[in-house]
């Protein structure tokens, strides 16, 4: 259903996206010394398929020196499923505005604009936002996937060195985010408002249906390949549900809440990294962002064994070292604001971590995590194999965590990885 313009439940088109800007020019303000009529001037709109939650949309404007822009809207639904879907609140627009404050504060003006996109305009009334488009940029899920060069040539060095780049910027970002928010470095009143403006419990309960509980109520044995989801296993997933839901763990932090590599945009030529859609934000456990993340490089070095490129399963895992590393110097020794975390919430922080990085990566592995790019294999065969595979970390790693720890979890990757290289 498509209201009409100025209609508070207005849903924006391809062909009523242009009567939005020139109402809007003013107020958007993408240019003081074009006019309103030469910068409308055949621009072109197309719609960014792929999300399930939003509505998003590309603006090119030939007048402006191709100019691109990035629209995306928050309906009172979930896109994908349609007006008589799942219901939403749009005001999950406005938290991620939210949030996108609190990170500039925290990061400054100039890692603000190394990490996070340009924004322009934001309409309040329609829960539209209007951002840089990251052109030259991929998503990082795209990255991991990607055909990798095996020769040891100069630019192969040099793909490599960017992916270290693109790792060390997610851990710094992680790093000093959940830093400077962490619940043991923020008085009363700050923890309070963080507890209460980021408890976003309506996305809070998409995510504890479709995240942690869905996937292990429906999927077949078939799906499982050999999973057993034993009372010692589904303990784990529950400890796991309560610390996303604002119980125990490592304390708490201003966390992305849906950092997986579909919201990340890198530029692997020069290493750029910008992180982007922090709608489900919420007051939580540290973790959940680093497990995400890390969840699509194991996958990844997964997929790119299977797909007999030993090269990128090196360089993918090398990565996810480095983003490790680089995410706990941040958090220990934030030299900013001196506002380092203790060895032991750090060792709590990193069992979670594992938690909720092989929790995604079952969730993914039994087909409830939408359209990921991983272990998408034409051959049947291959496919089933490589999923079983990462099956195996899942359950290597999610009860010995607690002993094991992030080395488990780097140690039991390799080990799947290059068992495959064996077998070829």
């Amino acid at each position: 259903m498509t209201e009409t313009l100025g209609s508070s439940n207005m849903i924006l088109t391809v062909e009523s996206i242009p009567t939005y800007l020139k109402e809007h020019w003013e107020l958007i303000g993408l240019s003081s010394k074009t006019s309103k009529e030469d910068a409308l001037k055949g621009i072109e709109v197309t719609t960014i398929l792929g999300g399930n939650v939003n509505y998003a949309f590309c603006i090119k404007f030939p007048s402006m020196n191709g100019k691109t822009v990035f629209l995306k809207q928050a309906p009172e639904f979930v896109a994908i499923f349609g007006p008589d879907g799942f219901p939403l609140t749009s005001e999950r627009m406005q938290r991620e505005l939210d949030v996108y404050s609190e990170y500039k504060t925290i990061l400054g003006d100039t890692l603000s604009k190394k990490y996070l996109p340009d924004i322009y305009y934001f309409d309040k009334k329609h829960m539209i936002v209007i951002m840089e488009f990251l052109d030259g940029h991929d998503l990082l899920d795209q990255a991991l996937v990607s055909e990798k060069s095996s020769s040891s040539s100069l630019e192969d060095d040099d793909c490599s060195n960017n992916e270290e780049k693109i790792a060390v910027c997610l851990g710094d970002f992680m790093g000093r985010v959940h830093s400077a928010t962490h619940s043991s470095n923020v008085s009363k009143e700050r923890f309070d408002y963080l507890t209460k403006h980021f408890e976003n419990r309506e996305m809070r309960d998409v995510q504890l249906e479709f995240v942690f509980t869905k996937c292990y109520k429906e999927a077949t044995n078939e799906q499982r390949s050999g999973l057993t989801l034993t009372p010692e296993f589904m303990k784990e997933i529950e400890l796991l549900k309560k610390q996303y839901n604002g119980a125990g763990g490592g304390g708490h932090v201003l966390c992305h809440g849906d950092l997986h590599p579909g919201s990340v945009m890198v530029n692997t030529s020069n290493g750029s990294t910008k992180v982007i859609d922090p709608e489900f934000t919420v007051y939580g456990p540290a973790g959940l962002d680093v497990g995400s993340l890390l969840h699509g490089y194991c996958l990844g070095a997964i997929h790119q064994a299977y797909s007999n490129n030993p090269m990128a399963v090196n360089r993918i895992i090398l990565s996810a070292e480095t983003l490790w590393y680089s995410y706990k110097k941040a958090l220990m020794n934030n030299d900013d604001n001196n506002n380092g975390i203790s060895a032991g919430t750090m060792k709590e922080i990193e069992i979670e971590t594992v938690g909720f990085t092989v929790a995604e990566v079952c969730r993914t592995c039994l087909g409830f995590a939408g359209g990921r790019l991983w272990l998408q294999f034409d051959n049947a065969e291959t496919k089933a194999a490589s999923i079983k595979a990462a099956l195996q970390l899942v359950d290597k790693c999610m009860i010995a965590r607690h002993e094991g720890g992030i080395d488990l979890l780097f140690n039991e990757l390799k080990k799947i990885c290059n068992s495959r290289s064996d077998l070829n």
